[in-house]
């Protein structure tokens, strides 16, 4: 909230535009907040290639490009998909990192529901709670489904 205020003065200063804190600034929170988890999940997937798979690819005659999307992007996708359930996770529990960096009229479905706990629970945020559970879980059965599927095929 500090970084958004000075740097919303500062642009006010020199270009005279007014920005205030809205659905932006809670992406751009979120994501500076998920990134290092995005990129540790990533990275441990990517120091497990083999190189001489994408050697072998450059040999025959692929360019890195093709090189990237036909042999390096499937082989690290189960490490993208689960650093992006990560990230879902701790982005959908961090009412904090929203709660400041939202704007007035920018409320996320954690803050909806953390702004009516505050005054009674009701049958609607045990609703809003199961299927939030719900997802999850599908995302979570999804995942594993996917390994499955990556253990398989490296079996075969």
């Amino acid at each position: 909230m500090v970084f958004f205020s000075l740097a919303f003065q500062l642009i006010e200063n020199i270009l005279g535009v007014r920005l205030v804190l809205g659905w932006p600034t809670i992406i751009i929170g979120h994501v500076t907040f998920s990134i290092s988890f995005v990129v540790v999940t990533v990275r441990s997937r990517v120091a497990q290639l083999d190189p001489v798979i994408e050697e072998a690819a450059l040999d025959l005659g692929a360019n890195e490009l093709r090189t990237f999307l036909r042999i390096t992007l499937p082989l690290i996708l189960l490490g993208i998909f689960s650093a992006a359930l990560l990230v879902f996770t701790l982005s959908l529990d961090d009412s904090v990192i929203t709660f400041f960096t939202a704007g007035v009229g920018s409320t996320t479905l954690p803050l909806f529901v953390y702004g009516m706990i505050r005054f009674s629970v009701t049958p609607a945020i045990n609703a809003i709670s199961t299927l939030m559970l719900l997802a999850s879980l599908m995302l979570v059965r999804s995942s594993l489904f996917l390994d499955k599927l990556g253990h398989q095929k490296k079996n075969t």
